[in-house]
């Protein structure tokens, strides 16, 4: 009886000390699968144009009357394009400029300009397809 006393707890502190020796790789690998699982959520990894960018800000050149938008995005049903002005609280002088329902080649939106003369912010805006996500990357446009 004495020696099942001993045997149970030191047993315990094995199964406990082999969990805790796992490799750090195998337990990140599994929570990464996990999350990756089950998250559902509107993503927007990469926002970009067909434009050359300085100094943050993507550079219209003259002459030129419309701008592709490329997005890259996951868990997503519809990408909405708005225009807002610079500078604080713009918000609600957005625009909208155009949006893509089809995903199956990628995110895109050209957006044919005309003569207007941009300083202004892009809102990329992701829709998630579980309904209520969504996500948003900016980019910023001015003309050269």
């Amino acid at each position: 009886m004495r020696s099942r006393v001993f045997a149970v707890p030191i047993l315990l502190i094995a199964l406990l000390f082999t969990a805790c020796n796992q490799p750090t790789d195998s337990r990140e690998k599994m929570s990464l699968k996990q999350s990756e699982q089950f998250d559902t959520h509107a993503q927007i990894s990469k926002a970009y144009t067909d434009l050359s960018k300085k100094s943050g800000w993507w550079v219209v050149p003259k002459g030129t009357q419309e701008i592709t938008f490329f997005t890259e995005a996951k868990n997503t049903d519809t990408v909405l394009f708005w225009i807002t002005p610079t500078g604080t609280e713009t918000w609600a002088e957005r625009e909208l400029i155009g949006y893509d329902t089809d995903g199956s080649d990628g995110w895109s939106f050209t957006w044919k300009y005309g003569d207007r003369s941009l300083h202004d912010r892009i809102y990329i805006q992701a829709l998630g397809n579980d309904n209520s996500s969504q996500a948003v990357e900016i980019i910023q446009v001015t003309s050269e």
